[in-house]
């Protein structure tokens, strides 16, 4: 997944791509990690929760008893390529972003 990421690496100097190599490889979700839980604990969220959408993972939660998060959760196993390819591009970015706000190598910053 990380070759998606390769145009990110190139604006990055030799630390700050390892430190986000190691961290998106850390903090990435795989497709089947998240099938396995729609499937298993889906009818109460947990996949959502997995993917950080407390909103609809509290959603699924608050509806249990019903039939609906279970459905809902086969539909999202069969979505779950989709929805961890969000999670990581948004994580990418995020990454990104703080590596680049954190580096002390940034261009443009006067020596103090």
């Amino acid at each position: 997944m990380i070759e998606e990421y390769k145009h990110l690496l190139k604006k990055m100097n030799h630390n700050e791509a390892f430190t986000f190599y190691n961290e998106y490889n850390l903090r990435s979700r795989q497709p089947s990690v998240g099938i396995s839980l729609a499937l298993l604990l889906g009818w109460l969220g947990v996949h959502r929760f997995w993917l950080e959408d407390k909103k609809g993972g509290f959603t699924f939660l608050v509806f249990f008893w019903t039939l609906l998060p279970a459905l809902f959760s086969i539909f999202d196993a069969l979505c779950m390529f989709e929805l961890c390819k969000q999670y990581n591009n948004k994580l990418a970015k995020k990454l990104f972003d703080d590596i680049k706000e954190l580096s002390p190598y940034q261009e443009g910053k006067a020596d103090s």
